[in-house]
C-alpha cells in the first residue's frame, strides 16, 4: 500500500520588511484516514501501519485505543503499559534514525553509519519480547513477557546510545546542568551528536530561531470531541488552534520542565540550542523510562482488573514528532467515521511555530539562512517532508 505523508512548502523572505516573511502551504493528504471508513476495526488496525510508515507504532497505538473505547472493550493495565513501552522504543528509533540520516548532511559530516540495521530491528525485538508472536496492536493481542529479553534489549539500546551518541551512558550524559557543561562535553567527545552541539555553539547559532509560541496544553477530551463533531472540523484538522491560539507540540513541549532545559531556557529562551538539546534529553531518558515501565510490570503493582476508558472513540498519543490524536466512530461493527489530527498540523500552521522560528532568523548570508532554516525545521519535526525556498 502506498504511504500517504505529503509535503510542506515553505517560502522564506529573510530580508522582507513585511511581517509575513514566511509563507507555509501544505499538500499533505489530511483526510487519508477516510480510507478506513467502511472497514471493520480489525481491517483498520491492519491498514494503519501500512498507511503511515512514519511513527507507525504510535499510529497503531492511537488507533487501537480509539477503537477499544468506541467498542467499550476492556483492557488490562499491563497490556497498556507494554504498548506504551513500544511507543517509547519507536520514539527512540525515530529520533536516532533522523539523527544518523539528517545531521551528517546538515553539519557536513560523514553519512556512512554501518549500525543503522540495528535500528531497523529495534521495535520488533521489543515486540517479540512483550507480545505473543509480536502481535501488539490487534483486538486479540496476548501478552507473553520475557523480562530477561526485555532487560537485554534495554541494555543494548543504552549501549548503542553510549557508543554512537553520547560517548558515555545516557544516564551520565543527563547529568549536564547548563550550557557550560554541554560545551565541555561537546568539545571532548567525537560523536556526530557532540559535533552538532559544538558547531551550534561555535557558530553563534544557539540563540537563532527564537519564538514565543505556547506549548500545547493537556486537551480536555470532552471539549476536543466537540471540535471533531463541529461543522468546521475539516478546518480544525488542517489548521488546528485551541481557544483561538496556535501551539507547538514537540520534544521541547514534553521536556520543558527538565532542569537542563530550564537552565537553557533562562539563557536562550526557546531558541535553537534549547530545542536541539530537548530532543537529546528525551532520547537519553528513554532507557530509564523503559526500565521503570518494566519494573511496574514485574512488580505487579498495577491492578489486573480490566478497565474501559471514558470518552469513547478518542485517543491522544505522544509520538516522536508530537501529539497524535485519533477519533473513530463505529456503527454495527463497521467504521463510519475516522479522523486524525497529526502534530505536523500544529507545528506547521501558517501562523504557528515554524513560521515564527524562521521569521526570527538573523544573517546577511543567504547560505547561512538556508542552512539554519533546515536545522531549525529538523529540530522541530525531523520526519516531515518539506520543500524550502529562500528568496
Amino acid at each position: 500500500m502506498q504511504t500517504l505523508e505529503g509535503k510542506i512548502s515553505i517560502d522564506l523572505y529573510p530580508h522582507s520588511s513585511n511581517v509575513d516573511s514566511v509563507d507555509i502551504s501544505s499538500s499533505r493528504p489530511l483526510h487519508a484516514s477516510k480510507i478506513l471508513i467502511g472497514k471493520t476495526p480489525e481491517q483498520a488496525l491492519t491498514i494503519i501501519p501500512l498507511l503511515f510508515n512514519i511513527c507507525s507504532v504510535a499510529q497503531s497505538r492511537a488507533a487501537l485505543l480509539s477503537i477499544q473505547q468506541c467498542m467499550q472493550i476492556a483492557s488490562k493495565p499491563e497490556m497498556e503499559i507494554s504498548r506504551d513501552m513500544l511507543v517509547s522504543v519507536e520514539n527512540a528509533k525515530e529520533h536516532m534514525h533522523r539523527i544518523f540520516l539528517d545531521w551528517p548532511r546538515l553539519f557536513n559530516q560523514d553519512a556512512n553509519n554501518p549500525n543503522l540495521p540495528y535500528l531497523s530491528q529495534l521495535i520488533n525485538s521489543f515486540k517479540t519480547a512483550l507480545f505473543h508472536q509480536g502481535q501488539a496492536f490487534s483486538l486479540d493481542s496476548k501478552l507473553d513477557i520475557d523480562v530477561h529479553k526485555v532487560e537485554v534489549q534495554i541494555k543494548k539500546l543504552e549501549q548503542y546510545m553510549d557508543e554512537h551518541l553520547f560517548s558515555m551512558s545516557p544516564k551520565d550524559w543527563l547529568k549536564n546542568k547548563n550550557i557550560d557543561s554541554l560545551k565541555y562535553w561537546a568539545e571532548h567527545s567525537d560523536t556526530l551528536v557532540a559535533h552538532t552541539v559544538n558547531t551550534i555553539c561555535r557558530q553563534g547559532w544557539a540563540s537563532q530561531g527564537y519564538t514565543n509560541c505556547n506549548h500545547l496544553p493537556v486537551l480536555d477530551n470532552e471539549i476536543l470531541l466537540k471540535y471533531f463533531n463541529a461543522d468546521d472540523v475539516e478546518q480544525f484538522i488542517a489548521l488546528p488552534q485551541w481557544n483561538g491560539c496556535c501551539y507547538e507540540t514537540t520534544a521541547l513541549t514534553r521536556q520543558f520542565k527538565h532542569p537542563l532545559i530550564q537552565s537553557l531556557y533562562q539563557e536562550f529562551d526557546s531558541a535553537l540550542i534549547t530545542r536541539w538539546i530537548a530532543r537529546l534529553i528525551e532520547l537519553a531518558g528513554i532507557p530509564q523510562q523503559l526500565r521503570c515501565m518494566l519494573k511496574s510490570l514485574s512488580d505487579n503493582r498495577y491492578s489486573t482488573k480490566s478497565v474501559i476508558k471514558i470518552n469513547p472513540g478518542l485517543s491522544q498519543v505522544e509520538a516522536a514528532r508530537g501529539r497524535l490524536i485519533h477519533r473513530v466512530e463505529i456503527d454495527e461493527g463497521i467504521i463510519s467515521n475516522y479522523q486524525i489530527l497529526a502534530p505536523t498540523e500544529w507545528n506547521f500552521h501558517p501562523q504557528g511555530l515554524i513560521k515564527q522560528c524562521l521569521a526570527c532568523l538573523k544573517s546577511n548570508d543567504k547560505k547561512e539562512i538556508n542552512l539554519l532554516a533546515h536545522i531549525l525545521i529538523n529540530a522541530i519535526d525531523p520526519c516531515v517532508g518539506y520543500e524550502l525556498r529562500v528568496h
